[in-house]
Order: structure tokens, then C-alpha cells, then sequence
């Protein structure tokens, strides 16, 4: 009988599971990532990409050895006419280039640090950005942030 209490008491002690975190189905998660959101301005106000300075569909950012096309996007309501970038990366700064047409390409310095990962995707704080050398102002869009660059 001592044998049987000490083998109840033993598989109970082993069989517990610690809920303190729920388990994540990575099939099923849709994560957040953060945008920043770049508005291209002239001295007088006048956005570069709605006057067609710059054609939306020429812009593409070159990061890590990728090219990504279409990041202005015209057709939703809210940000269109604004360059759109995912904050990926990793922590500490991270150049990208935008090329805005054939002659024009700028540089994005994004200096980020990782917050958290799940499943695999690793989310980041952006603590600042720096357009062709200047140090942009960080603005709350809709819980994204926003640079305004005078061009």
C-alpha cells in the first residue's frame, strides 16, 4: 500500500502543467507588425508623391539584399501617397535605401531594438530614424508611427 500512495503521489507531482502562459497556435497567429510611414514634402507643403515628383509605383526600397515594390499604397484610404516599411530588421540600426526614381535614392536609418518574439516573428521598438542624415521627428499614426521629410 505505501507503494501505491508513493506511485500516486509521484505521477501527481510530474503530471501538473504550469498554465501561467497560454500556448500560441502558430498556424493560427496573425501578427502585428509595425509600420513607418514616410510623407515626402516640398518646402511649400505640397506632397512629392501626389504631384507625381515621384511616381508611386517607381518607388521600391532596397533592405538586406531584397528590393520591395508597391510599399505606396494609393488605394487605401488613410495612407495613401505615403511610403510604407514594415519595422523588420534587427536591434541597432538598419540602412535602407529608397529609391525614389532612376536619379533619386535616399537613406533610412532605422536604430530599433526587439521587444518580443513569437512564433518565430521578432517584434521591434522604433527609437529613431534618420533621413539622409537628419533626424526625423517620430509622430503616433494610428498606433504606427510617421516621418514628414522636406525634400
Amino acid at each position: 500500500m505505501k507503494f501505491f500512495l508513493f506511485f500516486f503521489s509521484f505521477i501527481s507531482l510530474f503530471s501538473c502543467k504550469n498554465d501561467d502562459e497560454p500556448e500560441i497556435d502558430c498556424a493560427l497567429y496573425d501578427p502585428f507588425i509595425s509600420s513607418l510611414f514616410i510623407k515626402l514634402i516640398d518646402s511649400e507643403g505640397q506632397n512629392l508623391i501626389e504631384n507625381n515628383t515621384y511616381i508611386a509605383d517607381d518607388i521600391t526600397v532596397l533592405f538586406n539584399g531584397y528590393t520591395y515594390t508597391n510599399v505606396v499604397f494609393n488605394d487605401v484610404q488613410g495612407i495613401e501617397n505615403l511610403i510604407s516599411l514594415n519595422l523588420i530588421g534587427v536591434d541597432g540600426d538598419n540602412t535602407l535605401k529608397i529609391k525614389l526614381s532612376e536619379e533619386v535614392t535616399d537613406t533610412l536609418i532605422l536604430n530599433l531594438t526587439a521587444e518580443s518574439q513569437v512564433c518565430g516573428w521578432t517584434f521591434f521598438i522604433l527609437n529613431s530614424a534618420t533621413y539622409n542624415g537628419v533626424l526625423q521627428q517620430l509622430e503616433d499614426f494610428n498606433g504606427n508611427h510617421l516621418i514628414t521629410v522636406i525634400k
